[in-house]
């Protein structure tokens, strides 16, 4: 029998089946030779899958194709350095994998390891790991396993515990060890620690770390932010750091006077599920491009501080409030039925952002379904970012203002409550280069509100001061009517009012027909832009829903 009609035999022979990523192929001649599947592995980088042979059992099988396949694949060591121990292997596997591995640097994967035996080959092998990853498991086999492979470790770059503790540990009761777990690691560069419970950093120093991620769930108990300030300090080589906490945070061991600082870290990333800014007064990053941080799991009883107030910036200090902003960004937008998630940003000449985020859940006893009562946390959201842009510190010389909202579902008198606080927003941040909008609604956001009809009976007519451009941007659905004679009316009045814009651009897909002939007596240009979708992955929503999901498998664990 040949080697294909051999492979076509273990595909669809239950004994022998192969991964369900390899497919079930109806013809023998489908089959790639095994010189296709292996050869290009030489070129990928070092961890990622083949794409027909994605798991150790996938490779396992290929060797018992015949005598070629079996040579061809065992030749080959890096295909067999990925050594997952999330199931219970024997002594033999692991001997068996660890040598057909040869001298390749290891990607080692393991939860809830108790073999003496295991343990000790996989120190002797120590030197080469290149990725260590825990998976749902206990401090105390992460504990066993750091004290059976002390080092050195000079190849492992990557470090990533998950830890599940059912019943908190008391750090006494664990006889941790006086010197850091892995110490070995001394070229270390990404950390990633996603702690149900206590989450022991002190235990932990890597120097020239460049990558911590660290993501804290405890529901009993206090977490130090000493602690937490303890360990970036000592890797001065930080780059990206992201933090996560639902817990209670605890900072009577914190001077007020302390401040951290980051030289080198380009992202700082805070979230929170407990009003405030404490960590963030202790932090400064001279070097970010970007420094965020959101305040999750907010409920209604809680929305007066969803963002920094005056106190609030008092507070923080002048790390995040020294440099000169250039534009201000205010984006609100709905989740799921019960989710408003609000965002402000404010970016500085050198384009470095600080931004400030907020999920806002409407308990489900309390939450009708009616867009009335969704609209009325709407409104709240705005009124915080209205009002925190308006005590900012340093915005004499904001140049564009960005206001990117949905609020379709919203009644004529919560969006006048909305034009009223847009109305003392525009008033504030005075003269703009530009004012970029991107809403389901323009009527509250169009400047001056108070000459729609809809929100007379609320509202009292105010000036505005010059605004060179407006830009109608990246709407998702073609402009109604209505919005459409609200840019008129818009751009008309700052004409009347002796404050005309001097250009109106549209960045869409399609332009709204007879927009020109309708603006050209008021505006001296006009210009049409084609919309570029912008990535999503690097906005504060992205981080939001990102810490949701592994808080939400943490609290399930705790």
């Amino acid at each position: 029998m040949n080697c294909a009609n051999r492979l076509f035999e273990m595909q669809v022979h239950p004994r022998y089946r192969f991964s369900a990523r390899l497919g079930y192929l109806d013809r023998v001649s489908d089959y790639p030779r095994v010189e296709e599947l292996v050869r290009p592995h030489q070129s990928r980088p070092f961890g990622s899958s083949l794409p027909h042979l994605t798991c150790e059992d996938d490779l396992l099988r290929a060797t018992s194709v015949c005598r070629h396949w079996r040579r061809a694949f065992i030749k080959h060591a890096t295909l067999w350095s990925r050594v997952d121990l999330t199931t219970k292997r024997s002594g033999v596997f692991v001997k068996a994998l660890l040598e057909r591995a040869k001298g390749s640097a290891l990607d080692v994967r393991t939860a809830h390891l108790d073999s003496a035996e295991i343990l000790a080959q996989l120190s002797r092998h120590a030197r080469r790991f290149k990725t260590l990853e825990f998976y749902d498991d206990f401090w105390s086999n992460i504990q066993i396993f750091s004290e059976a492979t002390p080092g050195p470790l000079p190849l492992l770059r990557t470090l990533m515990i998950r830890t599940s503790e059912l019943k908190i540990l008391d750090p006494e009761t664990m006889n941790l060890p006086s010197l850091p777990l892995f110490s070995g690691a001394v070229n270390l560069k990404e950390f990633i620690l996603h702690s149900a419970g206590t989450p022991y950093l002190n235990h932990f120093a890597f120097p020239n770390l460049t990558i911590s991620e660290l993501l804290v769930v405890e529901e009993d108990g206090e977490f130090s932010v000493s602690q937490l300030l303890n360990f970036p300090e000592a890797s001065p080589t930080l780059r990206t750091v992201r933090i996560g906490i639902a817990a209670e945070t605890d900072t009577e061991d914190v001077p007020l006077e302390r401040v951290v600082v980051l030289p080198n870290a380009e992202v700082f990333s805070v979230t929170q599920d407990t009003p405030g800014y404490r960590i963030a007064a202790h932090v400064t990053c001279p070097s970010a491009r970007l420094t965020s941080h959101v305040y999750e799991y907010c409920t209604e009883e809680e929305m007066s501080q969803l963002f920094p107030t005056s106190v609030s910036w008092n507070v923080i200090g002048p790390q995040y409030t020294g440099s000169t902003i250039d534009e201000v960004v205010l984006e609100i937008r709905t989740a799921e039925d019960d989710i408003l998630l609000g965002s402000l940003s404010f970016l500085s000449p050198n384009l470095a952002a600080l931004k400030f985020g907020c999920a806002v859940i409407t308990p489900p006893e309390s939450y009708s379904g009616t867009p009335h009562s969704l609209g009325e946390g709407y409104s709240q959201v705005f009124s915080q970012a209205s009002k925190a842009i308006r005590e900012h510190p340093l915005l004499s010389n904001v140049k564009r203002l960005r206001i990117r909202d949905r609020h379709d579902f919203l009644p004529h008198y919560q969006l006048a409550r909305i034009a009223e606080e847009a109305t003392q927003l525009f008033k504030f941040v005075g003269s703009l280069e530009e004012l970029i909008l991107d809403a389901d609604d323009l009527r509250p956001v169009l400047p001056p509100p108070s000459n729609f009809r809809e929100f007379q009976d609320w509202m009292q007519p105010g000036a505005f001061s010059l605004i060179k451009e407006l830009t109608i941007e990246r709407l998702e659905k073609p402009l109604k009517e209505e919005c459409m004679a609200a840019i008129v009316e818009s751009v008309k009045s700052q004409y009347v009012l002796g404050v005309p814009f001097e250009r109106v651009v549209f960045r869409m897909k399609d332009y709204p027909v007879g927009m020109v002939e309708r603006l050209e007596p008021w505006v001296v240009a006009l210009h049409l832009d084609e919309m570029i979708e912008e990535d999503d992955e690097d906005s504060i929503f992205h981080a939001v829903y990102s810490w949701r999901n592994v808080m939400g498998y943490l609290r399930a664990r705790s």
